[in-house]
């Protein structure tokens, strides 16, 4: 299958009734449920740096909260830089924790070399989406064990504390599913994202985004077209799931994970 021109996708309709909303409203204040006893158990069991994840009674975090963690990131601790992960895949993951004892155990094994990763990929993200999603999946491995493709892309963007114009957006198989049900991606996979399908996502949803800033007279960020793209997703994407990677000339690299998301 040719790679779609992502030059000549509009986007859909739809969006732009969303895009009306307060951006406070539907990204500041979007927030989830976490299972913070859980997290500040797992890594200080672990002993790792970062906890407590959570203070006691938080029920959930928001994107306004993980933008507050990511200020001046460059300038903090081993410790806070790990804190900042661990709530980035506690807000990932919600109340659905699989994998994610084995990527707290991915970083005690080696705890030096992944801090120094993350630093670099969450530098790199304020700048450039392909080199920073490089960083974490050179020649499309996990530079972290256990820390896939739309972990990752949480983690880029959530580096951008928040910033309108932040080039890095969240992709992952619900995103992807209206990227091809409804915008007219139809070479986009379904799998673990080579770096240049992630770096034609951000480009495509940066001049998506300029077309939107122009149409209502204000600044729209590409996490205000993400949040749609994964609201838009409904029902399909557990369908889409079972057929992850099984078209070789996708956009994509066959998943070695089955069951709830492969794509973490």
């Amino acid at each position: 299958m040719a790679l779609t021109d992502l030059s000549r996708l509009p986007l859909p309709r739809a969006c732009h009734e969303a895009l009306r909303e307060p951006r406070c409203q539907r990204i500041d204040d979007h927030a989830v449920p976490v299972a913070a006893a859980w997290w500040n158990a797992e890594t200080a069991a672990a002993r790792l740096p970062g906890a407590l994840v959570a203070a006691p009674g938080v029920t959930h975090l928001s994107r306004g909260d993980l933008f507050a963690d990511a200020v001046d990131l460059w300038a903090r601790s081993d410790e806070e830089l790990l804190r900042f992960t661990w709530r980035v895949l506690a807000w990932g993951s919600g109340m659905k924790l699989r994998l994610n004892r084995r990527r707290i155990r991915a970083v005690a094994d080696d705890t030096a070399s992944v801090v120094k990763t993350l630093r670099r990929a969450l530098e790199a993200a304020t700048a450039d989406p392909t080199p920073a999603y490089e960083v974490l999946h050179p020649k499309g491995r996990n530079a972290v064990r256990c820390l896939g493709p739309a972990f990752s892309t949480k983690l880029l963007y959530f580096a951008g504390a928040g910033a309108v114009r932040h080039p890095c957006a969240i992709l992952d198989s619900r995103v992807a599913t209206t990227l091809k049900k409804s915008c007219g991606w139809d070479s986009l996979g379904n799998g673990r994202w080579p770096t240049h399908t992630y770096g034609r996502y951000c480009t495509l949803l940066s001049r998506w985004a300029r077309e939107e800033s122009e149409r209502l007279g204000r600044d729209v960020g590409v996490d205000e077209i993400e949040r749609w793209l994964f609201d838009s997703a409904g029902g399909q994407a557990r369908k889409q799931v079972s057929t992850a990677g099984t078209r070789r000339h996708q956009e994509s690299r066959p998943s070695i994970w089955r069951g709830r998301d492969p794509f973490g």
